[in-house]
């Protein structure tokens, strides 16, 4: 399960930072980006943060940290990630790479992933080099048709591994530029 909390917080990073990103964690634009989030809920405050940037060639990294709080039951996450992007078509982009996390505990956790974006789904699967599962997670851009013009954006992500799956709405607005706010809702 700790695998797909540190997925849900790459792709978190991935979908919601800029509002020039389509939908889904698969974004061929090209830049850097740097950004903290501050996250409150009922696991109390955690502290996030992360480095990302892309190139002409499609060559994409990232550098983030998680589970930074007081809570002595988690421990501080780094997670590292190189990966190829190219935009097929208009509306279709594939990714792949592999992924690197390492706790401060010393639990250490190396992927593969491969994942596409196809209008407004995004898919991508984990394969662990380690004999771990595999994970498999799922997005859909809600904001289409009398959606489509409403001021926040909607999303609904599913998130499937060996213990299960789980399904997320999540609800986000730009408030100013570089400040997002936003709401996720799991069961």
């Amino acid at each position: 399960m700790k695998i797909i909390s540190i997925t849900l917080l790459w792709l978190s990073i991935s979908f919601c930072q800029t509002t020039k990103q389509s939908s889904g964690a698969l974004n061929p634009n090209i830049g850097m980006s740097a950004g903290t989030y501050a996250n409150a809920g009922t696991d109390k405050l955690e502290v996030d943060g992360f480095f990302e940037i892309q190139f002409i060639n499609g060559l994409y990294g990232d550098v983030w940290f998680s589970n930074l709080d007081m809570d002595s039951e988690t421990s501080l996450e780094f997670n590292s990630s190189l990966g190829w992007m190219k935009k097929v078509a208009p509306d279709l982009t594939l990714a792949g790479g592999i992924s690197n996390n390492t706790e401060l505990n010393g639990e250490r956790l190396n992927e593969f992933f491969i994942g596409g974006n196809i209008s407004l789904f995004t898919g991508l699967a984990f394969f662990g080099i380690n004999d771990t599962p595999s994970n498999f997670i799922g997005i859909f851009d809600l904001n289409f048709g009398p959606l489509k013009n409403i001021p926040v954006d909607l999303s609904m992500m599913s998130v499937s591994d060996e213990a299960g799956s789980d399904l997320f709405f999540m609800l986000k607005k730009t408030m100013t530029k570089n400040f997002i706010a936003g709401y996720t809702f799991s069961r």
